[in-house]
């Protein structure tokens, strides 16, 4: 061992907060307080290159990345060191921070040897397996489950950082990542979110993250954060959302979360305009898959009004944000179009003469206030028809042909009297003894319009 690296040994452990400090900065610490002769001690083998060459990329970490064969060598030994000095707290915060800069996590691009990092070296750790390279991450998977805070923090970005760009073992960091966010406790915010962030820009991360019903997480920990949360831990979250709608197709995680309705509360809080910024975004992505369920829940919750509220306020346009601003004018454009369509009375025959009634945009008082007196028709044979869900064994469509009976009842002239002749204010009467609560809500609901004759003025 050179005499320089046994003075490093003896070096003064100095108070850093690991956390906020330049990456160089804290590797340039932790290698002053790392013990080497402990390490050759507990059987790390590390030869008089090894050595050089550690001193060298510790005194200028370019210059070592621009050579090939240096950077593999170095990037090898780094994981050597991880693997083989698993209970050492410093080492291992020592290693991943030096992974963390490689890969230009952190660093700072002003530097003129800034193009020298990047995830261009990814492949400095990776192994060929049956052909094709992969990420050597046995390391990494054993480090984001070690004590320290720190260690799981660096690990965890610096792995997510490689399945961004390579082939490996994505459950294994989505797992402790699910295990991390439920927690109450700050410090394991700070640790787990950077990490979800990063795991998401990556085709192969979202889709492991979705396959652990990641969606129905985050939406349940915004709701716990509140819209009085820390507006970082909101953006970050949000933030992963967004860059999980980059898939397209699997609209059923989030209906299933209640994502919408959640969403549109902080938006109508929000007070920061990077969380305004990507909620918008996020909103945008869900618009353009064009479900019909997800729109229907976007209009039920009101997303029209508050839309209309921010254009007419002027937030967006006061962000001066090009990519901003048309996002929002997007999210306009889609709702517009699929509000005519999926609000027209075509739409409402077409639910009852298929059989498939699902609460909506077409189920609500504005829809009757526009639509009632086209039930006219053919003597009211879509009324009639109507009337025949009541007796349906789906406690759904009993429940929503209950409502829409009560609002015809409510706009049309005389509708109770036409409900009554046509045999359904009987039928309703029955389910008002229903064992489904919802059924019965709905009947008792529906049997009042029926019998007051001024329900508005009762209101």
């Amino acid at each position: 061992m050179s005499q320089k690296t046994s003075n490093k040994a003896a070096a003064v452990v100095v108070p850093l907060d690991l956390y906020s400090a330049d990456k160089s900065e804290i590797s340039r610490t932790l290698y002053g307080q790392v013990q080497w002769e402990e390490l050759l001690r507990n059987g790390i083998i590390l030869q008089h290159r090894d050595h050089q060459l550690l001193e060298r990329a510790q005194s200028n970490l370019s210059v070592v990345l621009d050579s090939p064969a240096d950077a593999e060598e170095y990037c090898k030994m780094l994981l050597k060191i991880a693997e083989q000095s698993t209970t050492n707290v410093v080492v291992q915060q020592y290693v991943f921070t030096r992974i963390e800069e490689i890969l230009g996590i952190g660093v700072d691009f002003t530097d003129a040897n800034a193009d020298a990092y990047g995830t261009k070296h990814a492949k400095l750790f990776t192994v060929e397996v049956g052909g094709n390279r992969v990420l050597n991450d046995n390391a990494f998977v054993r480090a984001i489950g070690f004590s320290d805070n720190y260690v799981q923090k660096s690990a965890s970005v610096g792995f997510a950082t490689l399945l961004s760009v390579c082939e490996g073992n994505a459950m294994a960091l989505v797992s402790w990542i699910n295990s991390k966010l439920p927690s109450t406790s700050a410090d394991v915010w700070e640790v787990a979110l950077p990490a979800l962030g990063q795991v998401t820009r990556s085709a192969q991360g979202r889709g492991a993250l979705m396959r652990t019903g990641i969606v129905g997480s985050i939406v349940g920990i915004l709701r716990r954060v509140t819209v009085g949360g820390k507006a970082q831990h909101i953006y970050e979250l949000v933030f992963a959302l967004w860059t999980l709608s980059l898939n397209e197709g699997d609209a059923q995680a989030y209906l299933a979360a209640g994502t919408v309705p959640t969403l549109l509360e902080f938006l109508a809080a929000a007070s920061s305009k990077k969380v305004v910024r990507i909620i918008v975004f996020t909103l945008k992505n869900l618009a353009s898959f064009g479900n019909e369920n997800l729109l229907n829940e976007m209009f039920s919750s009101g997303i029209l009004r508050l839309v209309d509220n921010l254009a007419g306020s002027g937030a967006i346009k006061q962000m001066n944000d090009a990519e901003a601003d048309a996002d929002f004018r997007a999210l306009q454009e889609i709702l517009n179009k699929n509000y005519r369509e999926l609000s027209s009375f075509d739409r409402f025959r077409s639910e009852y003469e298929s059989g498939a009634l699902r609460w909506g945009i077409v189920h609500n008082e504005k829809f009757w206030r526009e639509n009632v007196k086209y039930l006219e028709k053919d003597d009211f044979q879509l009324l009639k028809h109507m009337l025949t869900f009541v007796t349906s064994s789906d406690p759904t469509m009993v429940s929503i042909a209950l409502y829409d009976i009560g609002e015809f009842v409510r706009f049309y002239p005389n509708g109770r009297v036409l409900v009554s002749k046509f045999g359904g204010k009987q039928s309703i009467m029955t389910l008002l003894e229903s064992d489904n609560e919802e059924i019965q809500r709905h009947a008792l609901q529906c049997v009042s319009k029926i019998m007051v004759s001024n329900w508005e003025h009762l209101n």
